[in-house]
């Protein structure tokens, strides 16, 4: 992936002798398999949600149907268990595991040989992902300066997962790595990749972050704020390092010390 400021460029060895598809059709291909993942996505957090939420209560689990869902009790019982810390981390677990593992099918019969490249999964230097954690860093500290010094901008949402987190093992897991690498693999690599066919870098890393934004609704609009631009560097990072584990691995470090400093 180049980073220069116009739309990208085929590369040589990413020619087909036979038939090129025009930019046009590439972007709406990628952007189709986006919304195709994100449906997968959504479908089995809500399956693996309900499930968990049915292994907790007997009584609505013993004459469950499809009726059930609409039931005030099963809303209250959702209610009450929608920030439960097991149930987090499962979700996050499954949703994220199967929808990378999908992700890299989709665009390997998309782009074939051209995976990796379209991806970024080259090995970044050293250099560059240094780099890219003293700027990760130093946008860490101003956000957490920013809560602590305005109320509207702090959230309680982790620490209601983890006070009612019976396995730590599987919230680091789940939400530390599973759910960082699934949001990477989809916004700065199949949607970032469909984007760049059409526009360039700044627009590409705009988009993306915007999406990584909306991605997060389970805070308020104000926390949501402070997510923005840290999805533009995670952007940006992809971009100028031409490689997703530089915001992979960003990605992960920050949900961690989420989850073990909330």
């Amino acid at each position: 992936m180049e980073h220069l400021s116009g739309p990208e460029k085929p590369s040589p060895e990413s020619i087909q002798p036979t038939y090129v598809r025009p930019p046009g059709l590439e972007f709406a291909m990628g952007v189709a398999l986006f919304a195709m993942v994100l449906m997968v996505f959504f479908l089995l957090q809500s399956g693996v949600f309900i499930s968990g939420v049915l292994d907790r209560s007997p009584e609505l689990a013993k004459d469950f149907t499809l009726n059930t869902l609409s039931d005030p009790a099963m809303e209250q019982r959702m209610n009450e268990l929608v920030f439960n810390g097991d149930l987090v981390a499962q979700e996050a677990l499954w949703s994220g595991a199967i929808c990378t593992l999908l992700i890299l099918v989709v665009v390997r019969l998309w782009k074939r040989g051209h995976t990796a490249s379209f991806l970024g999964l080259k090995i970044p230097t050293l250099k560059q992902f240094f780099l890219w954690l003293g700027v990760f860093l130093l946008l860490g500290l101003v956000i957490e300066g920013l809560s602590y010094l305005i109320p509207a901008f702090r959230t309680d949402f982790m620490e209601k997962v983890i006070a009612s987190t019976t396995n730590f093992l599987w919230l680091y897991i789940g939400v530390g790595v599973a759910a960082p690498v699934f949001e990477e693999f989809l916004l700065r690599g199949l949607l970032f990749g469909a984007i760049r066919h059409m526009a360039d870098e700044h627009a590409t890393v705009a988009m993306t972050a915007g999406v990584f934004t909306l991605m997060h609704l389970q805070y308020d609009w104000t926390v949501m704020l402070l997510i923005l631009p840290m999805g533009a560097v995670l952007g940006y990072a992809r971009s100028r390092s031409n490689s997703i584990w530089v915001p992979v691995v960003l990605h992960m470090m920050n949900n961690l010390v989420s989850v073990v400093l909330p």
